[in-house]
């Protein structure tokens, strides 16, 4: 029962830090207008989104915009008739010339960071059923509403000024503009709200019940590798399904729209920041695996560790005893201690590290303990007095 008690609770508890990061980067994604801005914004410079954005621009001018029709009112017919489409065909070359070194240009760039924000506030402010800042939208029994307070404000003072000092005791509050309806919004709310709860508990979850399978464990190092090990293949199979729902996302939509290339490419930019959150927690997982392992007491493990003190004895050898290796000696563990929670504070102050980040912290961290072992051996060599 203690086994199985264990495998329990460690199996359960990988789960919810595998779905962990998925949770965070979906809940980052719908409810933080930063972060999907910040993921959006490198759209705006892409030559294939710039090519799609050019031709929506080109559709709607060309849908909207009779050239040939207008030339036919304003000449005689036969001036018309030689006409009309060549200037129809100059006048949308000219509106595709206009649009492309806008679409290329900064000003375009910062539009597109512009619309996507208050887009996003808007979407946030519908799926949590909150009123915006400013007030100017509101939610109410599937419906949107614009908050007109703003206009009635303006209205009321220029009626005062006017003399009509009635006006001032119009209410600003109440005035609403119906602008949409939409189907199925709590649950979409409730789904909201559920990832947001998820993205806040997985991780803790999932920590609590690893750490309660580990001490239920009767061989707790090895249970703890166990989820790391399970952990860094839970990370493998999200980046396996991203590959796929990339190649679904890029043939889902008719090149005549997007481009492969393109929109593959959005795919990528969009999941970026959840692929780097799910390197990370595959770095760490596997330095935790290792370190357990190495410090375990498998013949492996004390062959390596034994393999790697020899070696910083060996480097030991050409130093010089003095007041700093008397001092490496006197205090060995509290030195390796302070070294391992300096380089755990360094990578929790990170905001976002990256997973190449990690492994140098951990090479750095490796790398003081290894210093620490060969500075103590001096003094370790020197009789006592």
């Amino acid at each position: 029962m203690r086994a199985f008690l264990a495998v329990v609770l460690i199996v359960l508890g990988v789960l919810c830090l595998i779905l962990a990061p998925v949770a965070i980067w979906g809940r980052n994604f719908v409810l933080d207008t930063n972060k999907y801005v910040q993921t959006m914004a490198p759209l705006a410079s892409n030559p294939g989104v710039q090519d799609v954005v050019v031709n929506q621009v080109d559709t709607n001018v060309q849908s909207h915009l009779d050239v040939a029709a207008y030339v036919k009112q304003v000449l005689p017919p036969r001036a018309a008739a030689l006409l009309a489409q060549p200037v129809q065909s100059a006048v949308y070359s000219l509106v595709h010339t206009i649009a492309t070194k806008f679409v290329q240009s900064k000003l375009f760039a910062k539009l597109w960071v512009t619309v996507n924000r208050v887009a996003h506030k808007q979407l946030v402010t519908i799926l949590t059923g909150k009123k915006a800042a400013g007030g100017i939208l509101i939610l109410r029994s599937g419906k949107v509403y614009v908050d007109l307070g703003q206009v009635v404000r303006t209205v009321k003072d220029r009626l005062v000024k006017l003399g009509i000092s009635a006006a001032s005791k119009l209410p600003v509050t109440g005035a609403t503009l119906e602008i949409a309806q939409v189907k199925g919004l709590e649950k979409a709310q409730s789904a909201v709200s559920a990832l947001n709860t998820l993205a806040d508990w997985l991780p803790w979850i999932g920590f609590a019940l690893v750490a309660g399978g580990v001490v239920a464990a009767r061989r707790h190092r090895r249970a703890l590798i166990a989820a790391a090990l399970g952990l860094a293949a839970g990370m493998i199979v999200i980046g396996i399904g991203l590959i796929v729902g990339r190649n679904l996302y890029a043939s889902g939509i008719p090149d005549s729209i997007s481009p492969r290339q393109t929109s593959v490419y959005v795919f990528d930019t969009v999941v970026r920041f959840l692929r780097e959150g799910i390197r990370v927690v595959f770095v760490v997982a596997l330095l935790v695996a290792l370190g357990v392992w190495v410090s375990g007491s498998s013949p492996r493990a004390v062959a390596v560790r034994r393999g790697v003190l020899n070696w910083a004895h060996h480097l030991g050898e050409g130093v010089q005893a003095g007041p700093v290796t008397d001092f490496v000696a006197r205090y060995t563990n509290p030195l390796r201690t302070g070294i391992v929670a300096l380089g755990c504070l360094v990578l929790l102050l990170i905001n976002g590290p990256a997973a190449w980040v990690i492994i140098l912290l951990a090479v750095i961290v490796v790398l003081l303990l290894l210093a620490v072992e060969v500075l103590r051996m001096p003094a370790s060599r020197t009789p006592a007095k």
